[in-house]
């Protein structure tokens, strides 16, 4: 059982290793591909609704609008954003 355990293990491991690697994802049922991460300043801040007190991180982009983070899993749909409010 053990060994079936650690096999199983290092086959994610290797999966996600390989998809790190190629920078690929899948969501919505869509595969993408991601251009090379770059360290960036960013205006973070965190945004709290004042009725439920859910939070999530909010970034202030160079153009001066907002734009929120979320985990791409907790998305209901895909996400459409302008070319002019891409972070670049």
């Amino acid at each position: 059982m053990t060994k079936v355990l650690v096999l199983a293990g290092a086959t994610v491991a290797a999966a996600s290793g390989y998809a790190w690697a190629q920078q690929t994802f899948s969501a919505w049922g869509h595969d993408f591909t991601l251009s090379q991460f770059a360290p960036q300043q960013m205006m973070v801040a965190v945004a709290t609704d004042t009725k439920t007190g859910r939070k999530f991180n909010v970034l202030k982009l160079k153009n001066g609008k907002m734009m929120a983070i979320a985990p791409v899993n907790s998305m209901q749909g895909m996400p459409e954003t302008a070319q002019e409010d891409m972070i670049q």
